[in-house]
C-alpha cells in the first residue's frame, strides 16, 4: 500500500508540483495576520452592522446591498449573502464575513492557470501565475472584505465558462452556460461597472457566433436565464419599489462624468489609467491611486509610465497580431473575448474617466500576464506587511486605515470601561473617526453597549476621546479634563476623560 502511494506521487507531473507549491505561497500571503491586518474601515464598518443584523435576526434578510460610491443607487446583495453565510457558518465576527474574499481570492490562482493554459504552454502559464500568486495588487483585495475584491474571480470564471460554450472543443457546454450564467448574476451585483460590462460583452460574443451560424441560441438563453435567476432579490426590490433602485442607477450614471471634462481629456484620463493599474497589477508599483499624472509627477514615475505604456500598448499591438494570424479557431476565440471584454471595460471606463481609481482594474487583473517579473511583488509585499507589523508601535498606524486588531484594542478598552454604561459617547480626532467609528459601533455593540459620536452635545461627565498619543498630555491643559485611564495604539490613544469637578 505504502509502496503504492508513493508510485502515484512519483507519476505527478512536474508542473502540478509547481502549481501547488505557488498555490501555497499565495494562501500564504493572502492568510498571514489575516485576522490582526484586517482592513476595517467605514465600509466594513457599515457591512458588518448589517450581516450581523441578518445573521442574528434582527433585521430581515436584505435585498439590496451596498450603494455605488457617490449615487444612491444600490448593488445587488450577492455580497452580503456571502458574507451572511460565511458568518453562519464560521462565525459572526468581521474577519470571518471577510472569508468570501479571501476564498475567491485564492481559487483565483488556480482558474488563472487554467485560464491562461487555454493559450499559452503549460510552463508559461505556470510562469505568469506566479506573477499573479505574490502580486501586491491581488493580496491587498483578498484580505479584506469589501464588494468589489471578488470581481476578479468571477470575471475570470465568465470569461473561461464563455469560451468554453463557444468553443469547438468544449465539453459540457449547458454546464458552462449555467456557470456563466451564475458568474454573471453575481458579477453585476459587485460593482457598477459590471452592470454594463457582463451584460455587453455577452451580447457581442454570442451575438458574433450567431451572426457565423453558430449554434449558440439555447446556451445564450441558459446564461440569460440563469443571470435573473441569480438576481431574483433584486426583481423583487424593483416590484416592490416601482423601480426606484433602476431610476437611482440611470441617475447615478449622469454623476459619473465631470461636466468640464472632454473627449481627449477623457481618453487620455482613462489610458492613463490603464497604464498604471496594469503596473500596479503586474509590479507592485503604485503612481497614483486616482491614477493622476502629469508634469510634477516624479522623475521615477515618469520612467515607470512610459516602461508600462510600452508594456501596456505594446503588449496589446502584439496581441491583435496574434490573433489576426491565428489559425487555431478555440485560440482565436480566447483573444477575441479578452479583446471584447477589454475593449468595452476601456470604454466604460472612459465615459467615467474622472471618477477612476487603480481599484476599478479589479476585474482586468488578468490582463497583464506578460513581462514583469517576481522580484518587485515580493518586495512590495514585503513593505505592505511591513507597515502592518508595525501598526501597534507609536507613530505605526494610518490614519486613513483601520485594521481590525486596532479597532478590537480599542473597542475592548471601551467595554472594559463603561462602568456598565448602556449608553457611551466617544469624539477627538475626526481624521481617525471618520474611518473607524463605525467599526468601533459595530464591536462596542456586540457587547450590548450603545456608542455615539459626542458632536454638539454637553460633555457628560464621563466620555472617550481618540487623541493622537503625542498630544495625550497637552489634552489635560486645553480641555480642563482629567485622564482616567488610556489605551495606546499605534499613532493615536484612546482616554476615558471625566470633566473637572465631577464624581467618579
Amino acid at each position: 500500500m505504502h509502496q503504492k502511494i508513493l508510485e502515484i506521487i512519483k507519476n505527478i507531473p512536474k508542473f502540478w508540483w509547481i502549481l501547488l507549491a505557488i498555490l501555497i505561497v499565495g494562501i500564504f500571503l493572502r492568510t498571514w495576520h489575516h485576522h490582526d491586518w484586517l482592513r476595517f474601515n467605514a465600509d466594513q464598518g457599515r457591512d458588518a452592522l448589517i450581516v450581523s443584523s441578518a445573521v442574528d435576526g434582527s433585521a430581515p434578510m436584505p435585498l439590496l446591498g451596498p450603494k455605488a460610491g457617490g449615487t444612491q443607487f444600490r448593488l445587488g446583495a450577492a455580497f452580503y449573502y456571502f458574507e451572511i453565510v460565511s458568518a453562519k457558518i464560521f462565525g459572526n465576527v468581521p474577519d470571518k464575513m471577510a472569508y468570501p474574499d479571501l476564498f475567491t481570492g485564492i481559487l483565483f490562482i488556480p482558474l488563472l492557470f487554467f485560464f491562461l493554459r487555454k493559450y499559452f504552454e503549460k510552463y508559461v502559464s505556470l510562469y505568469l501565475t506566479a506573477i499573479f500568486a505574490v502580486s501586491a495588487y491581488a493580496i491587498f483585495y483578498a484580505r479584506f472584505g469589501w464588494n468589489p475584491n471578488s470581481t476578479p474571480f468571477w470575471t475570470l470564471l465568465f470569461l473561461y465558462a464563455i469560451h468554453e460554450v463557444v468553443s469547438r472543443k468544449g465539453k459540457h457546454k449547458f454546464l458552462w452556460a449555467v456557470l456563466a450564467g451564475v458568474a454573471i448574476g453575481v458579477g453585476v451585483q459587485l460593482h457598477t461597472t459590471l452592470l454594463v460590462i457582463l451584460p455587453a460583452v455577452t451580447v457581442l460574443v454570442f451575438g458574433y457566433f450567431l451572426f457565423k451560424k453558430k449554434n449558440v441560441l439555447k446556451f445564450f438563453l441558459i446564461v440569460l436565464a440563469v443571470s435573473l435567476f441569480v438576481n431574483i432579490p433584486q426583481l423583487i426590490d424593483m416590484h416592490k419599489t416601482n423601480g426606484k433602485n433602476i431610476t437611482a442607477f440611470f441617475q447615478g450614471l449622469k454623476t459619473k462624468q465631470k461636466a468640464e471634462s472632454t473627449v481627449a481629456g477623457n481618453i487620455f484620463q482613462s489610458t492613463s489609467c490603464l497604464v498604471q493599474g496594469n503596473i500596479y497589477i503586474a509590479s507592485g508599483y503604485e503612481i497614483s491611486d486616482k491614477c493622476s499624472f502629469g508634469s510634477g509627477s516624479s522623475k521615477a514615475n515618469v520612467v515607470v509610465f512610459a516602461f508600462g505604456s510600452v508594456f501596456v500598448l505594446g503588449g496589446l499591438v502584439l496581441a491583435v497580431r496574434y490573433f489576426l494570424k491565428e489559425a487555431d479557431a478555440d485560440q482565436k476565440a480566447f483573444l477575441g473575448i479578452v479583446f471584447v471584454f477589454t475593449g468595452i471595460a476601456y470604454l466604460v471606463f472612459t465615459k467615467m474617466a474622472y471618477e477612476l481609481s487603480v481599484r476599478f482594474y479589479l476585474p482586468l487583473v488578468f490582463l497583464p500576464f506578460v513581462l514583469l517579473g517576481l522580484g518587485s511583488n515580493l518586495f512590495f509585499v514585503q513593505k505592505s506587511f511591513a507597515v502592518f507589523a508595525n501598526y501597534g508601535n507609536p507613530g505605526g498606524s494610518d490614519v486613513n486605515v483601520t485594521i481590525l486588531k486596532e479597532a478590537e484594542e480599542f473597542s475592548r478598552f471601551i467595554v472594559t470601561n463603561a462602568s456598565n454604561k448602556k449608553n457611551v459617547y466617544i469624539s477627538g480626532d475626526k481624521e481617525f473617526l471618520h474611518k473607524a467609528y463605525t467599526p468601533l459601533k459595530y464591536l462596542v455593540g456586540r457587547s450590548n453597549i450603545k456608542l455615539s459620536l459626542l458632536k454638539n452635545l454637553p460633555l457628560p461627565d464621563q466620555s472617550f476621546q481618540v487623541v493622537r498619543q503625542k498630544n495625550r498630555k497637552k489634552i489635560v491643559l486645553d480641555t480642563g479634563v482629567n485622564i482616567l485611564q488610556y489605551k495606546d495604539y499605534g499613532s493615536f490613544s484612546m482616554l476615558l476623560v471625566q470633566k473637572n469637578g465631577s464624581q467618579q
